[in-house]
């Protein structure tokens, strides 16, 4: 009897094991099917986008097109600064699930190189000498920077640029110099400009000297109201002495809204004195010559920075009416009452280069007629 109830006792033990044993296998493979479960409810889809541009602002989480079943967790880093292909990671998490996705997207340079010109056109007398390369402001890509110039002896692949030019400086006519640039992802640009030859010389007449000016007030020359300084009008040596309280907070305007904007558009340089400009002016003169210089400063007196209505801000950069700062600025500077005062294609009117950074204030409704009809100020106050 009780050999029997022992054997029935270790049956029943054997029993509670076994389904314990069960139990505990069955917990097991229902909590790994829940984890299952949660791992295959984590989704994630991606945009389209598998080829990207160079140096454009997409990052990597802009991939994503949509996720479900669980957060982000990681997400490593899209460079769009190297070319070529890269594989991006994400991880997502599920109650204490991860589950990793990879996505692999191209990077390409497909931007061409830009070709800048300090002049849209030049105009020469017959017989004089004539360079076409002392127009080109710069030739660069995003990529390789500045591009060399090529010789007819690199190849045809090279990357750099090549001048055409038909220009004959002996014989009056119309002529085209157009420049060919490729930058060493093979992507190629093309631009020219338009050259006259003229049959006779005229006389050369300094453009700061100017017959007839209009009456002037404190030594300074006033048309409608509207201060004009430029290489026919100066001002004394003594006018000015800081930045015109008006036009500083009207900037100070301006720089507020474009940073709601999302662009910073610094203060570089406000007012500059008689003295400090003859300075800046002898520099440049020494380094690149007169002709050079009185392309791009002012002569001591004919500064629109002693007036203390003018500014550079930005950025003194000849690619900065390109960037969105400096597009946002060319499109709202008018509504602060200021005028970008070197437009591009003007220099014939302005004698200066195209700058993008110099602002100048004239009062709202001038700025509003001169930006919104593209004009110069000289062409607005009708002495151009």
């Amino acid at each position: 009897m009780k050999i029997q109830m022992k054997k029935k006792k270790r049956i029943a033990i054997i029993l509670v094991i076994l389904l314990l044993v069960f139990m505990i296998v069955a917990l097991f493979l229902w909590h790994r099917m829940q984890e299952r479960n949660r791992y295959d409810a984590m989704q994630l889809t991606f945009t389209e986008d598998t080829v990207i541009e160079y140096g454009s602002q997409k990052d990597a989480e802009s991939l994503i097109l949509s996720y479900s079943g669980g957060t982000l967790k990681e997400i490593s880093e899209l460079d769009t600064s190297i070319v070529g292909k890269q594989r991006i990671t994400y991880t997502m998490e599920n109650d204490g699930v991860r589950r990793t996705f990879t996505h692999e997207v191209e990077i390409r340079d497909t931007t061409a190189p830009q070709i800048l010109f300090h002049s849209d056109s030049i105009t020469i007398e017959a017989g004089a000498t004539f360079d076409p390369s002392k127009n080109i402001r710069s030739v660069s890509d995003p990529i390789d920077g500045d591009l060399p110039y090529l010789s007819d002896n690199d190849a045809d692949e090279a990357c750099g640029y090549r001048i055409q030019s038909d220009v004959d400086p002996l014989t009056a006519g119309h002529y085209t110099v157009t420049v060919t640039a490729r930058d060493a992802n093979g992507n190629t640009e093309e631009a020219s400009y338009p050259v006259d030859v003229h049959e006779e010389a005229s006389d050369s007449v300094d453009v700061y000297e100017s017959a007839a000016l209009p009456p002037a007030t404190d030594g300074a020359t006033y048309i409608d109201g509207i201060l004009l300084v430029n290489k026919q009008y100066a001002l004394p040596q003594n006018y000015g002495n800081g930045l015109d309280a008006t036009a500083y907070q009207a900037f100070l305007q301006l720089q507020a809204d474009a940073a709601k904007a999302g662009h910073s558009i610094p203060l570089v340089s406000g007012y500059r004195s008689y003295s400090y400009q003859a300075q800046l002016y002898d520099s440049y003169v020494a380094r690149d010559g007169q002709a050079a210089a009185d392309r791009y400063s002012a002569r001591p007196g004919h500064s629109e920075h002693q007036s203390g209505l003018a500014m550079d801000v930005g950025a003194i950069d000849n690619n900065y009416g390109l960037t969105p700062a400096g597009q946002w600025l060319n499109a709202h500077c008018a509504e602060y009452g200021f005028i970008l005062r070197y437009p591009q294609g003007k220099e014939s009117i302005t004698g200066y280069m195209y700058e993008p950074w110099h602002i100048r204030y004239v009062g709202s409704a001038a700025a509003e007629a001169i930006m919104t009809n593209g004009l110069t100020l000289e062409e607005y106050l009708g002495v151009a």
